[in-house]
């Protein structure tokens, strides 16, 4: 009898053990299957970010002047910013993917709101322009750009100084133009590359004439532009680090 519970005890430690084994087995291979889900999330939407803006670039591009225009080069950030980051992997250089989310956003709201609208045909015949490469550069760069910011870039802790980062690109983009202005560059006759910077008009830097409105000028001074810029993007940037916390807690 004895004999038998000593052989019976090492035949159970094995098949406990196995078991043991092959739970652990399941285990990893559920994580490792989880992980490749997640790199695999995180590389497809940057992959389509990266071709619709290689497209619209390419299609929409006017050199050299192209280099000037905030949309383009908007669209060229967010396109570097993600390029890079499926180089690095997840959880790199989120800070410039907020920022260049916050200057594509932007691109968004002013064309949607403002730039479209003065189109001769309409919003929608604003978006056709170049094969439908202003479309892309203005609505679908800027959907998907957000969309993958908060699905695969908000699980990272986004600083309060964040906010001001996103403020130095259209700093640095005006400060850039302006010198180009003041050294004789014109935009379809404009001493900017939209009207409600257009310095010329008859508006000036601190003027409010609304009777003036037109394609070349918003009949308000720079100065007022400027600052609702500045503001705009203070607050979509706000918007984008709540948005960032709700949906982290709800995931």
């Amino acid at each position: 009898m004895a004999h038998k519970n000593s052989t019976s005890f090492p035949r159970m430690f094995r098949c406990q053990l196995r078991t043991e084994l092959q739970d652990i087995g399941v285990s990893f291979a559920k994580k490792s299957m989880s992980k490749e889900a997640t790199s695999m999330k995180f590389k497809i939407l940057k992959i389509i970010i990266l071709a619709i803006v290689l497209y619209a670039v390419v299609r929409m591009w006017h050199w050299p002047i192209g280099f000037t225009y905030f949309t383009q080069l908007s669209n060229l950030f967010i396109g570097a910013v993600v390029f890079l980051q499926l180089a690095y992997g997840t959880g790199k250089l989120c800070a410039l993917k907020y920022a260049a989310t916050v200057s594509i956003l932007i691109t968004f709201f002013v064309y949607l709101t403002v730039l479209g609208m003065m189109v001769p045909g309409g919003l929608w015949e604003a978006y056709r322009q170049d094969h439908y490469a202003s479309l892309c550069m203005h609505l679908l760069v800027p959907f998907l750009s957000l969309v993958d910011f908060l699905l695969n870039d908000r699980v990272y802790y986004q600083h309060r100084r964040w906010r001001v980062h996103a403020l130095l690109p259209p700093i640095v983009w005006y400060v850039f133009i302006l010198v180009l202005s003041l050294c004789g560059l014109r935009w379809n006759g404009m001493a900017a590359p939209y009207p409600f910077l257009n310095y010329t008009a008859p508006a000036g830097w601190l003027g409010f004439l609304p009777g003036t409105f037109s394609r070349s000028t918003m009949g308000i001074g720079v100065f007022y532009s400027l600052l609702a810029m500045l503001g705009l993007f203070l607050l979509i940037g706000f918007l984008l680090q709540r948005a960032c916390v709700i949906s982290r807690k709800k995931g």
